[in-house]
């Protein structure tokens, strides 16, 4: 058998054992670009290399096959919480543009996933769905911050099995730590990494800094979340994490910047225009006003805050202080 042929047929068993679906003949020949004779063949081959083939029950009236043996599974272990990660990193090429990278991605999450068991393919799927429900990446750009794996790992934990989460906390305004026991309901990423959750003095939600966190403990008391509760939507109050009441943003970025603005993603909710005279208007609401500046002081000249007033204050205000600060001595 050529190199080439017995490549495709390792391929195809990844994709008749990670596709919970299956294969038919068609996929097999779209896939592979070959004749419903040679499908045939290189089907009855993986079969023959790496076991029987399960018929899978579908509702488009054709056969689709799936590998069932455990012969690709016992190459390595993997966690919801790396498959988790492996999205979550897909997800933010495809915000950052980086689509052909994302689909990359997704495809070695696909041979990944053709490794497990089904049952625990099921299992951790569920797991995959509530981390991946808790974890929002906030929409600021920048630097990220180093987090702690142990820290995160635990965080996890609390939140998949929704269990109190017991730590030491270093208060900014006073850099006094606190016994805290949190109800974590899940993690923003931004310039700085949080955790969002409730007390048991306070029904707000709040934000946790994970750099001030310490010694954290999963607790065996489980809560209730809130149904109500969606993370997404929270992250989307603001530009960056700071959570304060949302403000409509107008944006003029000048003609030479208009192909850079058009192609940024400033906020999820935005909404893009292009003007007669070659500028690009961005529009979009959200509360965390410093952090929109400390963005938009890197495009300089090339945009124009027109609303609010309160930013565009805030922004001079920030600018004329950074100047003060760095000018001559």
């Amino acid at each position: 058998m050529r190199y080439e042929r017995l490549k495709d047929i390792v391929t195809l068993a990844i994709r008749m054992q990670g596709l919970r679906a299956g294969m038919t003949l068609d996929d097999i020949r779209a896939e592979f670009g070959v004749s419903r004779r040679t499908a045939e063949r290189m089907r009855d081959a993986v079969e023959w290399a790496f076991g029987p083939l399960e018929l899978i029950e579908s509702g488009d009236n054709r056969r689709h096959w799936r590998l069932g043996s455990d012969a690709l599974r016992r190459l390595a272990r993997i966690s919801a919480t790396e498959l988790s990660d492996l999205a979550a990193a897909a997800d933010t090429l495809d915000a950052t543009g980086f689509g052909e990278r994302a689909s990359a991605l997704r495809e070695l999450d696909t041979r990944l996933r053709a490794t497990l068991h089904s049952d625990s393919l099921a299992r951790i799927e569920t797991d995959i769905e509530v981390l991946a429900q808790a974890e929002g990446l906030a929409t600021r750009p920048g630097p990220r911050p180093q987090l702690d794996r142990d820290l995160l790992d635990s965080l996890r934990e609390a939140i998949a099995t929704s269990r109190i989460v017991e730590l030491r906390y270093l208060s900014q305004s006073t850099g006094r730590r606190s016994r805290q026991r949190i109800e974590p309901y899940g993690l923003l990423y931004g310039n700085r990494a949080f955790l969002v959750g409730r007390t048991d003095w306070t029904g707000d939600m709040r934000l946790w800094r994970l750099a001030n966190m310490s010694e954290p403990c999963v607790t065996g008391e489980t809560f209730t979340r809130d149904p109500e509760f969606d993370l997404e939507a929270y992250a989307r109050r603001s530009f960056g994490t700071f959570q304060e009441e949302p403000v409509d943003v107008v944006l003029r970025f000048a003609a030479g910047a208009k192909r850079d603005a058009s192609g940024f993603l400033f906020h999820p909710g935005q909404s893009i225009e292009e003007n007669a005279d070659g500028t690009l208007t961005v529009r979009f609401t959200a509360g965390g006003v410093d952090e929109m500046c400390w963005h938009l002081v890197t495009w300089g000249e090339s945009v124009k805050v027109e609303e609010p007033d309160r930013l565009r204050q805030r922004l001079a205000d920030m600018c004329a202080a950074l100047v003060a600060h760095h000018g001559p001595q």
